[in-house]
């Protein structure tokens, strides 16, 4: 077995808190397991870009609130090594967007917090 195995399920387990964070409209949920001084950065609706501080995506999920039950997620570990490590987070019907998310991660101090999320709108429902 890996030695790793563990590590990636603790990367997988906090790209879960986020996924339930954005599925339920509260950025408290995974506001812990972000870097203080994370950032984001993405295109909305192919042309519209939003970059800054990790602020932006905790409000913008807070004023959005609540998706519905037909909001979807899936979760794959792209890569990890050692103490930096790349997951993709696929989203549907996040109020009618679609998103591909890129979360970077470090292993700083022994935990894992997510440094950058860099995202895309692939379409509107």
């Amino acid at each position: 077995m890996r030695e790793q195995m563990e590590e990636f399920s603790a990367v997988e387990n906090l790209a879960k808190k986020f996924v339930e964070a954005v599925k339920k409209g509260d950025s408290s949920i995974v506001k812990p397991y972000f870097y203080e001084k994370a950032t984001f950065f993405g295109q909305l609706n192919e042309k519209e870009y939003q970059s800054g501080s990790i602020q932006g995506f905790y409000e913008t999920i807070d004023n959005m609130g609540a998706c519905g039950e037909d909001y979807v997620a899936r979760i794959d570990v792209l890569t990890l090594e050692k103490s930096i490590a790349a997951v993709r987070v696929l989203e549907d019907n996040w109020h009618g967007y679609k998103f591909t998310d890129l979360l970077i991660m470090n292993k700083i101090n022994g935990e894992w917090k997510i440094v950058s999320k860099v995202y895309d709108t692939l379409s509107q429902n």
